[in-house]
């Protein structure tokens, strides 16, 4: 099991290559180039192969969790497995809050662990980040099951390639993390060199008869109905079908409305695009709208909660096309392994064969029901709207769980977005390691001639900002430069809404967030913090230079009412109270 040199194991002609060198140039080859992470005694010679890739690079996060947190944006922004590495134990248990989300809202990350060699997990022996005194090494293992699809020990040389290839396979088919287990001891063993030629077999194990008769049923209810529509959700995007979504919308030429997560899909300044539709917690008009059409088709549905109005959504199974990642079920029929991607491109084949039938676009009310514009302040009603005015396409916004997450479905948004925001996990902190994570891939899609006029936007709260705020000082390392909105409002305003609005533990420590950026050791970091009261003077600095063609980091405080809330948030909280207040009586 002696070790290579770096020179010797990048040789092309070599027939077989360190273990080490296979994993990371395998994840390379999924399109991922940077490997989120923490150094650790037992991962540090597995970081050693990074540098040997081509293309691949090193991020090196302030904690774990921001390292899972970063690999899931990452992930959701370029399209390709997000990477994080950590060490067993200690790393891996911090990571796992970020992961859990990732599961949970299916976004394919590969966490890559360094554990303790082989003999020592056999003698369990008590080795530091073990627990107790007569340590399983591989207990961890179990607790992380609950949140991935697939994953390996690598503990055998002759399927160890075999291995890693089975487990990146799962993530890319069911969208979710995966684990792979590397002893100490395993990072220099040699594998076969020529794995590498061939193509991981990314194709879904469709069963074509399902397919074949799932294509028609579809056809026939849509070509049928005399009120159909387009509903997108957010496993359109997880599954990698956002490209045959808009082709669909196109042809169709259908009412369109996106769930919450759906949001940032479809270009929302479209003829057709009518809206959100998150069940009571809808404009005016949509709700009825869309639960009175006799056929909704529903791609990448994801029923939570905070997706659909507190479960307040009325589709029924008689009315509903539901394409899920790898089902569907049309009036009620069920059709088992048909996978959403391969499904909407036999659609797209299909529909152009038959007559759609035409539907006038409905018109609801555009305003909110607390309009109030007219105030000097910068109010909730006023502010998301006006960040919906200041994207365009090509821009990437991370949105934090809390009022913005609530706020920001009034904002229309252009084709060609990336709108990310944890919808369902909900964990605060999320979206500031998000954000690294979205910036790195958005700087590699820019250098390969994507997206050239696209910017990195965060909009996150003062209280979530104080979970995560360390992750500042990596985009500063990588030199990004996203624009970050905080949004000061004396504290958890979410948790505000729903309960002890006066309470000591909604509140937090203020900070001086204008020496934030220099804290971190930002060069230009006072001149890059602003402060704004008023829309006259966000006016002004979203109409700068330095916000609409970024060089550096920029930071903008804005300050707004601690009680002002959104009002999806109120009506929905209000809905949740008053079913609560119901089953009492």
């Amino acid at each position: 099991m002696g070790s290579l040199t770096h020179e010797a194991s990048s040789d092309a002609t070599a027939q077989t290559i360190p273990l080490g060198l296979y994993l990371w140039t395998r994840i390379r080859q999924q399109g991922t180039q940077s490997i989120m992470g923490v150094p650790g005694d037992m991962n540090l010679e597995l970081l050693d192969y990074i540098k040997s890739v081509p293309e691949l690079k090193w991020i090196g996060n302030t904690n774990e969790l921001n390292a899972a947190y970063a690999a899931d944006g990452y992930a959701r922004t370029k399209g390709c497995p997000g990477a994080i590495t950590t060490t067993m134990g200690v790393g891996e248990m911090s990571a796992l809050n970020g992961i859990a989300g990732a599961y949970t809202e299916q976004v394919k990350v590969i966490h890559v662990v360094g554990t303790t060699g082989t003999e020592a997990q056999q003698k369990r022996a008590m080795i530091h980040h073990c627990l107790g005194s007569n340590p399983d090494h591989r207990v961890f293992d179990n607790i992380s099951s609950h949140v991935r699809c697939a994953h390996a020990w690598i503990d055998n040389q002759h399927t160890a390639a075999a291995e890693i290839d089975r487990v990146i396979r799962e993530c890319w088919l069911k969208s979710m993390p995966v684990y792979i287990f590397v002893p100490m001891d395993f990072v220099h063993i040699h594998v076969p060199a020529r794995r590498l030629e061939q193509s991981i077999d990314l194709s879904y194990p469709v069963n074509l008869a399902n397919e074949t008769q799932a294509v028609q049923e579809i056809v026939n209810a849509v070509s049928c109905a005399e009120k159909p529509l387009v509903l997108i959700d957010g496993l359109t995007s997880r599954h990698a079908a956002s490209k045959q979504a808009k082709e669909l919308v196109g042809l169709l030429n259908l009412p369109v409305f996106t769930a919450p997560m759906g949001k940032g899909i479809i270009d929302e300044t479209l003829p057709v695009w009518c809206g959100i539709y998150a069940g009571e917690v809808s404009l005016p008009g949509i709700k009825q709208y869309v639960e009175q059409s006799d056929c909704i088709i529903n791609l990448g549905p994801f029923l939570s909660d905070s997706n659909t109005g507190g479960h307040t959504r009325q589709i029924f199974d008689h009315q509903a096309i539901m394409l899920e990642p790898a089902s569907c079920t049309v009036m009620g029929q069920k059709f088992d392994q048909v996978y959403l991607r391969p499904l909407l491109t036999q659609l797209l084949s299909a529909f152009k064969k038959v007559d759609i039938p035409s539907v006038e676009r409905p018109v609801f009310p555009s305003e909110d029901p607390s309009a109030d514009a007219a105030f000097p302040e910068i109010t909730q009603s006023w502010i998301w709207k006006r960040f919906g005015q200041f994207t365009r396409p090509g821009d990437i916004v991370i949105v934090e769980s809390g009022t913005a997450q609530f706020g920001f479905p009034d904002a229309v948004l252009p084709n060609d977005i990336k709108y990310i925001t944890q919808v369902y996990f909900g964990s605060i902190g999320y979206s500031v390691g998000s954000c690294l994570g979205a910036a790195l891939a958005q700087f590699e899609i820019q250098a390969q001639g994507g997206m050239p006029n696209g910017r990195t936007i965060l909009i996150v709260g003062d209280g979530s900002l104080q979970l995560t705020v360390q992750e500042i000082a990596t985009m500063l390392r990588h030199q990004l430069s996203p624009l970050l909105f905080i949004i000061s409002n004396n504290g958890f305003a979410i948790e505000r809404a729903i309960h002890g609005p006066e309470e000591e533990y909604n509140n937090i420590s203020p900070w001086r967030h204008q020496l934030l950026l220099e804290t971190f050791g930002a060069r230009n970091g006072r001149a890059n913090s602003r402060e704004v009261k008023t829309k006259k003077e966000m006016e002004m600095v979203l109409d700068s230079r330095d916000y609409t063609n970024p060089r550096e980091i920029q930071l903008l405080e804005v300050f707004m009412a601690t009680y002002d809330y959104p009002w999806r948030l109120t009506k929905q909280i209000g809905l949740i109270n008053a079913r609560v207040a119901a089953k009492k009586k």
